[in-house]
């Protein structure tokens, strides 16, 4: 399980300008993305995932994002019953996110169908079908209860249950399948903060030089009245 950090400016701008006696200032809005890779999960079975909160230090948290990304992959082995087969088998797969922590809205649910197309396979054999489907479900959170519950201090996590549930089924001729093994989702978690972050000393000097300039020049502009 390996946790990836990436950091970037996906918008806003810092500036201060004094025009007719004023000036503003708007803070950069930057994000912070955390992913677990799960790898090869089997149907009908579960697993733990643990991710940081937003460190508290960095800034102040606005939005806070889950997302699940999976791709199913099916292989099945076919052996006619009765003639040739004609069909295809095919996997509903569920990966469903309980995160504990978020007690009023915890869940997340993704659903993927994998649906090769149909094979035809001779009476007396036994071939295969194989194919795969991707899917992406994310959940934004802003209320202030859920940010609270989101953010901590620097090594704070929380820990998110993911489910992988989900049926193949053999559609077409009568046969025989074998699933063993071979129908697996390949699932990321991920979870993203877009925050506003804490003003460095220089950002901070030049927003009070910048009021401190405007309150000058409306002074100076009163007095030649």
């Amino acid at each position: 399980m390996n946790v990836y950090q990436k950091l970037g400016i996906v918008g806003g701008s810092l500036s201060f300008a004094v025009v007719s006696q004023c000036f503003s200032a708007q803070a950069a809005t930057l994000t912070q993305t955390y992913t677990v890779e799960l790898g090869s999960q089997p149907l009908n079975s579960s697993t733990n995932v643990v991710l940081p909160k937003f460190n508290s230090l960095l800034g102040t948290l606005l939005r806070a994002y889950v997302t699940v990304k999976s791709t199913v992959n099916n292989s099945v082995s076919i052996t006619p019953l009765t003639g040739d087969f004609m069909g295809t088998a095919a996997t509903n797969a569920s990966i469903a996110v309980n995160i504990p922590l978020l007690k009023v809205d915890p869940n997340l649910t993704l659903s993927v169908l994998a649906s090769p197309p149909e094979t035809k396979i001779a009476s007396g054999g036994t071939g295969s079908v194989t194919g795969s489907a991707s899917g992406t479900v994310s959940k934004s959170y802003d209320l202030p209860q859920f940010l609270s519950a989101l953010t901590g201090c620097d090594g704070d996590t929380f820990t998110a249950g993911v489910a992988t549930t989900g049926l193949t089924q053999i559609l077409g001729s009568p046969a025989r399948g074998s699933f063993g093994g071979k129908v697996v989702a390949n699932t990321t978690v991920s979870a993203i903060y877009e925050y506003e972050p804490v003003p460095e000393p220089m950002t901070a000097v030049g927003t009070l030089v910048a009021a401190g300039m405007g309150l000058w020049w409306k002074r100076r502009a009163s007095k030649k009245v």
